[in-house]
């Protein structure tokens, strides 16, 4: 079937006659588009590919050349200056930077990719106090990324200025800005390889469940800018449309019928609303995906602490190692099943082990089995509460907040995040106390009981500076 590309009307970020101009650039590098597919712009989604007519599943919508992917290999700069010597992403940043603004290659795409976003990273500080609560603030990352830029990336552009030009173009809006677009858009490229089965293509947020620091270690040379297909959005449970690795091609498939009007949306992980934020700058009002974190800081401290086995720190301290050596993560993460983590559960036992019982799990090196009782089922949900703490709203404010129509867009994200994050440790809070009530019941007569202790050091302190104050008088 012969493939020529036809677009729908945008009302995108730029005209018509830009998306037309990128097509062209496409088809002129070997790139073939199925008339069926089309581009255009979604409310808080922005630019997107439509279906133009009914498509089957199995549909070849558009198959790329490899030639035309944008990594630090095919780069023209990677010939010219010693890119290895810079670490993490500042390679493939700087690759971008530079075919940016020194050569014209790439820019029918880079005319077509957002100059603005609504990500973390572009957020105010008082837009991310929105998202207090939220593990989410951790992983925005934009200190380190500006430390990238001004120890390494500027320095190594000032010594190599008869390539790379003015120092002064590489800004730090521009170095952000290429940061988003590989952040949002790039996918791990797999080697051509003819003997190997057809793969999926894997965008690069496949490994949204993973921590920064994996993220940190990927192969910078194995990610790749790959236009056309980055255009394509995600949507929890709507995938239609999955990429193919061919030796010389990467071709897009439809999985699933797709009706003229719709969306296609690419086959990628499910992220949670956080990691849509975070990444992309949009969220979804419901989101199957979401997801809550708790940290073994905060388990440690409550379950070992004071109140409750009073262990050293030390004692503390040979715990936590034993549980990292035997591969228990330093986070522990809700989702939609609202059961608790095997790892919290075995994780809340050891802390809860006298200095025999310890001493016995360690010559077995095995952790307590993940079983619920009722003493532990305390201590989760004390552990559930504390990190409900954490948030500066209700979940029933932030239902409030919802219901208002002018909110501002990012405050609104940033309550459907954090709205989300908390439904979850409210959910897995009843499925404990449904299973343990007497664990509930401690629970609360623990709360009375501070609550009773402070009223009464209170009366005590206000009782003490009365008397103060009327010897004072006499």
């Amino acid at each position: 079937m012969k493939m020529e590309p036809t677009l729908a009307m945008s009302t995108g970020q730029v005209t018509a006659p830009q998306e037309q101009a990128f097509v062209n650039w496409l088809k002129s590098n070997g790139a073939t588009v199925n008339q069926c597919v089309g581009l255009t712009h979604f409310e808080g989604m922005g630019r997107g590919a439509v279906a133009l007519q009914d498509i089957q599943p199995d549909t070849l919508l558009f198959s790329l050349p490899r030639s035309i992917l944008l990594t630090t290999s095919t780069s023209s700069l990677s010939s010219r200056v010693p890119l290895t010597t810079l670490t993490g992403w500042t390679p493939l940043i700087l690759s971008l930077m530079y075919e940016y603004l020194r050569t014209l290659k790439w820019k029918p795409y880079f005319d077509l990719l957002p100059a603005s976003f609504d990500s973390l990273m572009f957020w105010s500080e008082p837009e991310l106090d929105q998202l207090k609560g939220s593990s989410v603030l951790d992983k925005v990352g934009k200190k380190e990324a500006e430390l990238a830029y001004t120890g390494e990336l500027l320095p190594f552009v000032g010594n190599h200025s008869s390539v790379l030009g003015n120092k002064e173009d590489y800004t730090l809006d521009l170095f952000h800005r290429c940061g988003s677009w590989i952040l949002s858009r790039s996918f791990h490229v797999e080697s051509a390889n003819p003997d190997e089965d057809k793969p999926k293509g894997k965008r690069d947020e496949d490994s949204d469940s993973d921590d920064e620091e994996e993220e940190e270690r990927e192969d910078v040379a194995d990610v790749a800018m790959v236009p056309m297909a980055d255009l394509l959005n995600a949507r929890f449970g709507s995938d239609n449309a999955r990429l193919f690795y061919e030796p010389s091609t990467l071709n897009m498939m439809s999985t699933a019928s797709i009706p003229a009007g719709a969306q296609i949306f690419n086959t990628y992980a499910d992220p949670p609303n956080s990691d849509l934020l975070r990444r992309y700058g949009h969220v979804d009002e419901e989101n199957g995906a979401d997801l809550v974190e708790i940290g073994l800081e905060l388990v440690v401290g409550l379950v070992g602490g004071p109140e409750g086995s009073s262990l050293s720190e030390v004692e503390q301290s040979t715990r936590v190692e034993w549980l990292l050596e035997l591969g228990v993560d330093d986070t522990f993460v809700l989702d939609k099943t609202h059961e608790l983590p095997e790892e919290l559960v075995s994780t809340i036992r050891t802390l809860l082990l006298d200095k025999a019982g310890f001493e016995k799990a360690q010559r077995k090196e095995m952790p307590p089995k993940p079983r619920l009782d009722s003493v532990s089922a305390k201590w989760a949900i004390a552990i559930l509460d504390k990190r409900m703490e954490e948030y500066e709203t209700s979940i029933e404010e932030d239902e409030t907040l919802l219901s208002q129509t002018d909110l501002d867009p990012r405050r609104r994200m940033a309550i459907i995040v954090r709205h989300g994050e908390k439904r979850l440790l409210r959910e897995a809070r009843r499925e404990v106390v449904g299973a343990f009530p007497s664990g509930a019941e401690e629970q609360e007569d623990g709360k009375k009981s501070k609550a009773d202790k402070k009223r009464k050091s209170a009366a005590d302190k206000g009782f003490s500076e009365g008397t103060k104050s009327k010897k004072a008088k006499q």
